[in-house]
């Protein structure tokens, strides 16, 4: 028998876990913190646990035991980040959400925001396209304006972000692919009105506020990591076939040559014209095999790779300590002619220069390219292929080149071939980008702490 106190000021303790150590045998204290249980003679001592509170173990003795528990200040005292400073969350009355570096970790995702997506209340990640490097729509009070950017202001390490479109083709860009994921400790959303305190009218969006790693006292550690994976497109149109399309396409005809009092075998009828369209986009294979089918989704479509190699390093001592990592990643997108490539690098450092005086700087590298594909209402988009009817090949027999490619005929195939943009031209981004920072803490007076930083995003 026995009783469990709190600490602190000796009120009894319910509910706290009482079990002998190494084996199964457990009781939990009632409201005025007593417990009971029998215990083997090879049994030493009891393990006492509660949620809030630090593990606690006796050795069992023959009276009446009282034990303290002591409460767990690690547990209680999650650090949020709120800008210039940090908040006990025990202590913090502002609307901010929170999401670990481990919720992100290993995503197959080449950017942070996208990387959001379902995992922080009240913040709304949508994808604008399929397509790789394209930006992610992210609203934290919902639209805010008609004409000017509804996208909150991200800032990395102290550093605000360039977030603005970078591109004049293809859709907006998304500078946030610069970044990687995995260097990422914390997020922290900042969604109430306290962030214009802190920001001014840049925060009239809501502020992402992104921590990354840093070293801890210890060993130094080394991780490595490799993922790949294959991703394509699911629930495809299903568009008719060569012999579907002929019948529709014939019927039309045959209707409006009765309706006009055409015979449809009538060489100048709709429906003789019908058939020699149908032969003549299709190099005059559907007169001779009409059930050859040929399916322009194909050609827009493919098996996207991804694949993505990170090593991380940490340690350091009481006075010096160091976090560095290296990333390449490699996907390809579920469109033909889509791909990004990513090389990131980072070092953080923190140094004790003495008692009352910190320094310390992060730097993070990267370069990307990013081959992207035209705006998706042109006629160059892979997607567009579909117009085409499932009658014409995919290659002129004629010369073995795509259809609609010179020197073949220019004219079959009812619009532009867009793969020959994909095969022959080439729209590519390639961007360097150096986002550092480099700050002193000094401690004045217990409990006042100046801090002073200088930071720089460079996006070429």
């Amino acid at each position: 028998m026995g009783k469990v106190i709190d600490g602190k000021d000796g009120a009894a303790l319910p509910g706290v876990t009482v079990q002998v150590k190494n084996e199964k045998t457990f009781a939990v204290t009632g409201m005025d913190g007593t417990f009971s249980l029998s215990a083997s003679t090879q049994s030493t001592a009891l393990v006492f646990t509660m949620v809030g509170y630090k593990s606690m173990e006796a050795k069992i003795s023959a009276g009446r035991m009282l034990v303290s528990l002591f409460i767990g200040v690690d547990q209680l005292q999650e650090v949020i980040v709120t800008g210039f400073g940090t908040k006990i969350k025990k202590d913090l009355t502002g609307n901010i959400a929170r999401v670990s570096g481990k919720d992100i970790e290993n995503m197959p995702v080449a950017s942070l925001d996208a990387a959001l997506q379902g995992k922080a209340a009240g913040v709304f990640v949508n994808s604008q396209s399929g397509k790789l490097g394209q930006a992610v729509t992210v609203r934290i009070r919902g639209n805010s304006s008609i004409s000017a950017s509804s996208q909150p202001l991200y800032v990395v390490d102290g550093v605000p972000l360039t977030t603005s479109d970078q591109s004049s083709y293809g859709g907006e860009t998304n500078p946030l692919t610069d970044i990687n994921p995995n260097d990422i400790e914390s997020i922290d959303v900042l969604k109430d009105a306290s962030a214009g305190a802190i920001y001014g009218a840049r925060a009239a969006n809501g502020v992402v506020l992104i921590t990354t790693k840093r070293g801890r006292v210890g060993k130094t550690s080394i991780s490595a990591n490799y993922q790949t994976g294959t991703s394509q497109a699911t629930r495809r149109v299903q568009f008719l076939n060569a012999e579907q399309y002929a019948e529709l396409f014939t019927r039309a005809t045959t209707y409006y040559d009765n309706r006009n009092g055409t015979d449809p075998n009538d060489p100048s009828s709709e429906t003789t014209f019908a058939k020699d369209w149908m032969n003549y986009h299709s190099f005059d294979q559907w007169g001779t095999d009409p059930k050859k089918s040929y399916d322009w989704q194909d050609q827009a479509f493919q098996k996207g790779l991804y694949k993505q190699g990170d090593i991380q390093f940490s340690g350091g001592n009481e006075k010096t300590k160091f976090f560095g990592s290296m990333q390449y990643l490699k996907q390809s997108g579920i469109l033909v002619g889509n791909n990004l490539d990513r090389i990131t690098g980072r070092l953080n450092l923190d140094h004790k220069a003495n008692d009352w005086l910190n320094l310390g700087f992060t730097m993070s590298t990267a370069r990307t390219v990013n081959r992207r594909l035209p705006d998706d209402n042109a006629f160059s988009n892979p997607l567009q292929a579909v117009a085409f009817m499932p009658v014409t090949p995919f290659t002129d027999p004629n010369t073995g080149l795509p259809t609609g490619a010179p020197p073949g005929d220019l004219n079959v195939g009812l619009y532009y071939n867009p793969r020959l943009s994909v095969d022959y031209a080439k729209y590519t981004q390639e961007v360097f980008r150096n986002l550092s920072n480099v700050y002193a803490t000094a401690k004045i007076i217990p409990g006042l702490t100046f801090q002073t930083e200088f930071g720089v995003d460079i996006l070429s």
